[in-house]
Order: C-alpha cells, then structure tokens, then sequence
C-alpha cells in the first residue's frame, strides 16, 4: 500500500484510523530492543554498491504539492525554512539569522545575509512571504494557522503576526522556502539537489553550509512499503522508515533504531456524561494506569509513557513533572470515594463505562484489553467496544461515548488546542472552558510557567496521556552514524557514513 498524506496528516490530526499493515498477525515482529533484526550471515554481507532512497515518480517533489509520504520525507533533503525541528524538538535558526518577539502578537525573522538557493541566487524576504502565501493552503495551513499575516520588511526580515500568544511559535517558521516562479520543478535551499536528467539522484548543495559525507544519493523508484522491506533486504535500498501507525511492527532485515514521534496516544473522555463531569473521577481513572506495562506490552516497546501533555523529548518540558507512570490503586479509590463512589465491591456504587477503540489497530487493541483489566482493579466496569473509524467518530461527534483510545500527532510548536479549544480536532467531550483550558491560555500569555501549567492540567485531567509513540527506521548495516527525527527522518545525514 502506497504512504499517502492527507493535509500533511502529518502536522495535525486525530487518529483512530487504520494504517496499512505490513504482515500478517501471525508473523513475527523485531524486537525493539534489538538494534538488529535476525538476518543470515549472507544478508549480513550484502551492501549496496551507492548509497540509495526511495522515492515515488509519479508524485511531486513540490512540498506544497506532494501526496505521498515519502516523497514529503525527501523534501526534509530539498528545502529549507527560517527554522527546523532540532533533535530535541526545539527550533533552531537556518535560514533565518535570528527570530525576536518584541511584543506577544509578534515574530520577526531576519534572513541570513548568505541565504542562497541552490541555484546560487540570494533568498530574499519577498520569496519567503510568497511560501509562506503558498504554505498556508497547503498541508501545512495548521501548522500556520496562527499565524494572521506576514509582510516583508527590506530584503532581509520578514513580520509575522500571530492570532493569539504562542511562546513557541518560531517553530511554525519551518516552513519550506521555494524560489518564486519555480513551481513546477521547485528550487529550494536544502542539502541536496534532486537530479533526473539520467538517471534520478540527489546530488549535494555545494550552496548550503552543510557538506554532506554523501555527495551523491541514488533514487530507486519503489511504489509501496512492501517493495521497500525486499529491497532492503536484497540491498538495493539504504534506508526504510515507517512511523508504525498501522499497529503492526514490520519485520526487517536491516538494523534499526527507534524514532521518538510527536504522537499522543491518550483516552479521550466525556466529561459531559454526569460521572466523568467529576474531576475526582477522570483522576481515578489516570490513577489506575500502568503506562510503563502499556508501552512494554500493548506496544511492545515502541512508546514511552506519557506523564504530561507535552512530549518528553521536547528540551522546554523535559523537567515537567506530571502523573505517574505506574499505578495507584489506593490512590485511585481514595479519588472514587470522594466523588461518592464508596464502595467498589456494590455494582450500583461504581461507574459503568464503555471504553471505544479502533477495531483495526493492534496496538490499541491491545491497549483497551489492558486498560480494562487496569481500571477494574480500582472498582470500575468496562466494556471494550471495537468500531471501524467512521463509526467512532458518528459517536464523537454526537457525543454518544464515555471513554475512546485516540492518538493525535501535535504540531512542532507542541499546541494542545485541539484538545483545548472549542472546536479542536481532538475536543470531544472536553469542558473547553474549564479549569486546565484556562490555564493552558494563561500559559501560552505568559502568566503560568509550562510546570504550573501542567500543574493544573494533571488535577483536572480533561483527557488522559497513555504514551507516546515511537517510529521504525530501518538501514544497511554499511551505514553509520544514522539519527532520525520526526520532523526529518533523514536528521543528519550529511554525516552518516556509507562505507
């Protein structure tokens, strides 16, 4: 199955869909605590003559235009924005000298004075506006939807205003820049060229700053993920990334290293219905989780609990203290009681709900199963029940749920206003007028630091954190020095090493 995007899926979206699976539930899966998969001594020898990715022929490069995923991922290769998604998932300056907030509502972005394309002609403030023109209908428009304008100011600095407050907004300028009147074969600024009048390569920015180890990367057209595991194997491939979100782990023959992923899983909870409308309750419920089990069990390895609503890679939240990873059962009926829930034993005295998961995802599948046995330990009954995609959301929407397992991938500034704005794509059930939504605005003003913040939030939990995910990437063991990231799952790759 081709990896298609829809609105960048990527930057923003609830997901309870089903993803492509890549083997049958009866094969075996790598393990994620091995840094390679169970390969022949022949496999282990096998090696590619150049160093090679995939791409797709039939889809653009244009990042404005592209349809298919990993086409999206070469584009990390072609172009560059005034910011990029470090490997702590901060922002830091590219073709940007340097972003300042004089005043909340506002960033402005000075161009480095080399900025060049690869062409060798300069970058200048008119061409970033005219992306950013081009961004903002294209999948990249959440990722910039509060941003209100930008104008150029000179040649060289660009003013951003923003709808509302957002201390971490210098992120949403990652943005790709593409030279005007180029939009049919995009020019851009980013670490290598794409090449294909032979034989389709990318070929090394002798512009940009960086100076690749890999002057030259073979393009193999490969049509869908199946084809790309067998060329791995076979050695025609270098390199194979998968963010796992079918639920299936696929099996590889390649090594392979985990990719830290901006992706919450969570249950999302109906704080409309009279039991969950307690705040005591939705408490009991977190309080019953063992996230660390659900990361090693429901999602063999490929998590990491979520203990607050913000990624725990990300360098400004990783102090941030929050909920537990194990259980506290005491605790959580200590919660029961003061919500008036005295006795767990008497089946009229406990909540009754019914727990929603998508019936094509293992990994959530399995998360429910777990859930359940979790939550009647503290006294309540659950019942699991599976739905295909469309009919999950027919119940959201309506709000005909108690408790759903959901997963959202938050944009790179790392805003919850999908759960915490009327509205918001992951805002089902929430009272978004209520305790930690008020907060959370105070925060984004300035008023509360993230701690306070996440201070309120874990008392009146309008949604629960489960984990947060992790991706696959997959590589020819005569590759070294192979990092990847969310934003850019090449991360690095001027320095990796194809001997």
């Amino acid at each position: 199955m081709k990896r298609f995007i829809s609105a960048l899926a990527a930057l923003f979206f609830l997901v309870v869909i089903p993803g492509c699976n890549l083997l049958s539930k009866n094969e075996d899966t790598s393990s994620p605590d091995e840094s390679h998969s169970g390969t022949s001594e022949t496999t282990k020898k096998r090696t590619s003559g150049a160093f090679t990715l995939a791409y797709n022929s039939q889809d653009s490069l244009n990042p404005y235009k592209v349809k298919t995923a990993i086409n999206l991922e070469l584009c990390s290769l072609l172009y560059d924005g005034l910011t990029k998604i470090d490997i702590d998932m901060m922002p830091i300056n590219i073709l940007a000298a340097s972003v300042e907030s004089p005043d909340p509502l506002t960033l402005i972005a000075e161009l480095q004075p080399n900025a060049k394309f690869s062409d060798g002609s300069k970058i200048t403030s008119d061409e970033v506006v005219s992306s950013y023109l081009l961004a903002r209908t294209s999948g990249y428009k959440v990722l910039l939807s509060n941003i209100k304008s930008a104008q150029p100011d000179g040649n060289r600095k660009i003013v951003f205003k923003l709808k509302t407050p957002d201390p971490n907004a210098a992120a949403c300028l990652s943005f790709p820049v593409i030279k005007n009147g180029t939009s049919s074969k995009p020019i851009g600024s980013g670490r290598y060229i794409f090449d294909d009048e032979e034989s389709p390569v990318l070929r090394a920015n002798p512009h940009h700053s960086a100076k690749p180890a890999n002057k030259t990367i073979r393009l193999i057209d490969i049509p869908n993920d199946e084809a790309m595991i067998y060329a791995l194997a076979s050695g025609s491939l270098s390199y194979y990334y998968t963010d796992l979100s079918g639920g299936v782990i696929p099996k590889t023959s390649g090594a392979n290293i985990n990719v830290p992923l901006n992706s919450l899983v969570f249950i999302g909870v109906n704080s409309k219905k009279t039991a969950l409308s307690k705040k005591e309750v939705r408490l009991a419920l977190s309080l019953s989780i063992n996230r660390e089990n659900i990361c090693a069990s429901a999602f063999a390895g490929r998590a990491r609990a979520a203990l607050t609503p913000f990624n725990p890679g990300w360098a400004s939240a990783a102090e941030i203290k929050g909920l537990e990873s194990k259980e506290n059962i005491n605790a959580a009926v200590a919660q029961l009681e003061l919500a008036g829930y005295n006795n767990k034993n008497t089946a009229d005295a406990v909540p009754k709900l019914e727990l929603l998961v998508s019936k094509e995802n293992s990994f959530r599948i399995a998360s429910a199963d777990l859930l359940k046995a979790q939550f009647e330990k503290t006294g309540f009954r659950i019942s699991i029940k599976k739905l295909a995609h469309s009919e999950i959301i027919k119940k959201l929407k309506s709000g005909d749920f108690d408790l759903y397992i959901g997963e959202i991938k938050l944009p790179v500034n790392m805003s919850l206003h999908p759960f915490l704005t009327s509205g918001g794509s992951a805002s089902y059930g929430i009272k978004t007028t209520g305790g930690a939504s008020k907060a959370y605005n105070k925060y984004l003003s300035g008023e509360m630091t993230l701690q306070e913040f996440t201070d309120v939030f874990s008392k009146d939990i309008p949604f629960i954190p489960l984990c947060w995910r992790f991706g696959m990437a997959s590589y020819n063991r005569a590759l070294t020095g192979v990092s990847a990231t969310d934003s850019d799952v090449y991360y690095g790759i001027e320095n990796w090493i194809f001997n």
